[in-house]
């Protein structure tokens, strides 16, 4: 059977090596020599661009992938079992057989195989006593016929790629449901080395009670004796009782408590704790309305599953952009939600050139029908991670400056947190404020004044801002604390950027971050003729 698989691969590869050599018609699948048709013999295009028939394409898979009889690469079949069909090859089709039944006064004659096909298939009919009109019908109903087939193949290959993403979706539930299970069982060994350790702590305070029992009553008879004899015996009493509670004592404070059993309750506690409180914030997110199921009729099962499904994301696909991410994301609906001290704000998600950005939250609520996910889902808690800041003055639309922060500085966590806006203020509406060295080496401008928005704001946002790892440099695009400029304003979103190189060496301290895009934006910042006129538009962090 393989010897023979392996013979019919190698003639389908000669049949289509002849055809390719020979120049062979386009109507015709490269690999049978066969001309497509609307049924069994479909033109479906592989992802290297060529086409090949339905039936070929079945025959040429192995082991779940097809080689192009053409090009020879190499080609996954996707989860639907098919590759796409070419519609738009099938409607030139359908054009050049329209081309081809226009009245005989425009076209040329029939070649005499043609005219023997015609005849014989008129033969046919005439020969079963049928009349002119009523074979007419008949091929009018033979064309209904072929339609409704390739509308049920059609209606079974949707179902299909429905039954294997409702697949992937249990499989995923069931690896969720293990995961919670696996927390449970864990929470249960948790609570049962708790109750262990509860038995043996109450069996060691029935120890000691016990022997404090004993002592106290060995105590009375030491005050009532009244010979020599009874001394002597009392004595040594007192030297076993107080022996054995002496080493109970020291049993109870080496013992307690098991730090073993202490610390895996502790980790799982935490563990269930975050899983509630994750779970309980999901839940808050989750969209009130029905389901939806009216859509445009001649929407395919796909199309209604994914509106059904976009009712709500999770984060996963958000950061893997499945299709139904991108859907929502293309329409503007995908919202991050942050909820600190009863107040409630939103902040949008977009897919720019390729990345996806979180924006500032704002305190207005997303518009109807949006998704929402929780900022801490989405959003980076630490650098190193790159933030944005888009820059606009007059004249000029918003432009974007990407800005790359450095871990371990404490600055770069408050330059984060001012430009998502998760403690209240961000850098949104702020102006930059100077600028430093104008036209020279070493040039810099300074902005992040979000109390004041004129350089002499000095809100505390975060304690500590020096503790972190800085460095010097006075290379253009390094980012920096401004108070080394300006040393009273301490521990503030104050920040500079150079944009120019500082020939001289000095450079400045407590750089937290670099500009890795956008540069030029900056710069073209510093030499506008009012500095305080270029405004941070937007804000946010790319994720």
């Amino acid at each position: 059977m393989e010897a023979a698989g392996r013979g019919g691969r190698k003639a389908r590869r000669r049949r289509a090596k002849k055809n390719m050599n020979t120049g062979g018609s386009p109507a015709e699948c490269p690999v049978c020599m066969t001309g497509y048709d609307g049924t069994v013999q479909r033109p479906r295009t592989l992802p290297c661009g060529h086409t090949v028939c339905t039936l070929c394409i079945d025959q040429l898979k192995v082991q779940g992938r097809v080689a192009c009889p053409e090009c020879r690469v190499s080609h996954a079949v996707p989860k639907g079992g098919q590759f796409p069909v070419s519609y738009a090859f099938e409607a030139f089709m359908r054009m050049m057989k329209d081309a081809e039944v226009a009245p005989a006064a425009a076209s040329p004659p029939p070649s005499a195989g043609e005219r023997k096909g015609a005849a014989a298939a008129a033969d046919k009919k005439e020969a079963a006593g049928l009349s002119k009109k009523m074979r007419s019908f008949l091929q009018e109903q033979e064309t209904t016929v072929v339609a409704a087939i390739t509308a049920c193949r059609e209606a079974q290959s949707h179902l299909d790629q429905y039954q294997t993403t409702l697949a992937g979706w249990g499989k995923r539930q069931q690896q969720l449901e293990d995961r919670l299970l696996g927390l449970v069982d864990q929470s249960r060994s948790a609570r049962e080395l708790l109750r262990q350790e509860e038995s043996r702590a109450a069996a060691k305070e029935e120890e000691l009670k016990k022997g404090e029992q004993g002592l106290q009553a060995l105590l009375e008879t030491l005050r009532t004796l009244t010979t020599e004899q009874e001394a002597g015996a009392a004595v040594t009493e007192v030297f076993r009782c107080t022996g054995e509670a002496e080493q109970a004592v020291e049993e109870c404070r080496e013992g307690f408590p098991d730090a073993s059993t202490v610390t895996t309750a502790r980790k799982v506690n935490v563990a269930s704790t975050a899983a509630l409180e994750a779970v309980q914030a999901a839940l808050e997110t989750l969209t009130t309305a029905e389901p939806r199921n009216q859509s445009d009729p001649d929407s395919t099962v796909m199309d209604r599953l994914h509106l059904i499904w976009t009712g709500s994301l999770t984060a996963e696909d958000l950061l893997s952009l499945t299709q139904p991410a991108r859907r929502l994301l293309e329409a503007g609906r995908v919202f991050a939600v942050h909820q600190a001290e009863g107040q409630r704000r939103h902040a949008r998600i977009s897919l720019e050139a390729g990345q996806l950005c979180l924006h500032a939250l704002k305190d207005h609520p997303p518009p109807r029908g949006a998704v929402t996910l929780q900022v801490s889902e989405v959003a980076p808690l630490y650098p190193p991670c790159t933030v944005f800041l888009d820059l606009s003055w007059p004249g000029s639309a918003p432009r974007r400056v990407q800005i790359r922060l450095s871990p371990d500085t404490p600055r770069g966590r408050q330059f984060l947190l001012l430009c998502t806006g998760q403690r209240g203020p961000s850098y949104v509406n702020t102006r930059l404020h100077g600028v430093v060295g104008k036209g020279e080496a070493g040039e810099c401008v300074l902005g992040g004044d979000y109390e004041s928005n004129n350089g002499r704001g000095s809100s505390v946002l975060l304690p500590g801002l020096d503790e972190g790892t800085y460095r010097w440099s006075g290379r253009a695009g390094d980012v920096f604390g401004q108070e080394w400029i300006y040393p009273t304003r301490d521990e503030c979103g104050h920040f500079g950027i150079n944009t120019r190189d500082d020939q001289d060496g000095v450079g400045a301290p407590l750089v937290f971050g670099e500009v890795v895009d956008g540069l030029h934006v900056v710069a073209e910042a510093a030499q506008h003729r009012e500095i305080k006129e270029v405004t941070v538009a937007d804000c946010g962090v790319v994720l």
